[in-house]
């Protein structure tokens, strides 16, 4: 899989609960971005500067026999090729050693993310028995101070004018 700076750069990612900083994850991509984008530019100008060598070369009338050995010259231009070609092995090696960085720490982010979301739900189911725990006895208080109220109630109308107490029963 080939991966130009474009593509880092217009890489958009899914927002979810609590998720990974969206604003660490794109200045993370813009730097790897940046990163591929510079190989990618160094492998264009060994590559272009290569085929000037190879033109310049081509173009040259064959040099009077001075010592010079063409097949050295050929070797040394196959060598170059070679280290050419292993820079840019390294390049896309690395970069897809950052990706798989960049992708472990976002699976890493998502995993933090969905146990931080149980705690919340656990919390909130906590709370929930909470409040209803508190409902119940605020409803036996309020139901004891209610009988306390009309017991108070019965007992006053019990009483006479005087200011004396009479039995329900009738009876003094």
């Amino acid at each position: 899989m080939t991966v130009s700076k474009i593509d880092l750069l217009n890489k958009k990612f899914n927002r979810c609960i609590r998720g990974y900083c969206p604003d660490e994850v794109d200045l993370y991509l813009h730097d790897v971005a940046e990163a591929i984008g510079q190989m990618a530019d160094d492998n264009r100008r060994l590559a272009e500067r290569l085929s000037q060598c190879d033109r310049s070369l081509a173009a040259r009338p064959p040099e009077p026999d001075t010592g010079s050995n063409p097949a050295a010259l050929r070797e040394a231009m196959a060598a170059g090729r070679r280290i050419v070609d292993e820079s840019t092995g390294k390049a896309r090696q690395d970069a897809q050693r950052i990706l798989e960085e960049a992708r472990a720490e976002g699976a890493r982010l998502v995993a933090d993310a969905n146990l931080l979301k149980a705690r919340v739900y656990e919390d909130i189911a906590d709370l929930r028995a909470q409040r209803e725990a508190m409902a119940q006895e605020l409803r036996r208080l309020l139901e004891g101070h209610f009988r306390l109220l009309e017991s108070s109630e019965a007992s006053s109308d019990a009483r006479r004018p005087g200011g004396e107490f009479t039995f329900a029963d009738g009876g003094e």
